[in-house]
């Protein structure tokens, strides 16, 4: 395998985590499902012809993912504080 498709792969990568970045979900989606299926392509292919580096480069792609996942997570869970605290006083509000 070319270092073309690693670099591809890597570029692939770098699309997914700018539309997570960008909080375009959808997006991230659609890339991760394509990036998925050259995962596949690329595992059914014979082991000779699969650079040694590519599948570290896929375990750090993987970790940065991980990384970007976790603070989507951090920002939901605030946002969902925030909105569960303006609910409250909105509620306290209304009762009084």
């Amino acid at each position: 395998m070319t270092n073309d498709i690693a670099q591809q792969f890597q570029m692939l990568n770098g699309h997914i985590a700018s539309a997570i970045a960008e909080q375009d979900y959808p997006r991230a989606t659609a890339l991760d499902r394509a990036r998925q299926e050259i995962l596949k392509d690329i595992c059914l292919m014979d082991n000779q012809s699969i650079h040694a580096g590519f599948f570290t480069l896929v375990e750090e792609c993987a970790r940065d993912n991980a990384k970007l996942i976790q603070k989507v997570q951090e920002d939901m869970s605030l946002i969902s504080k925030q909105t569960s605290r303006s609910l409250k006083a909105k509620r306290a509000y209304m009762d009084y």
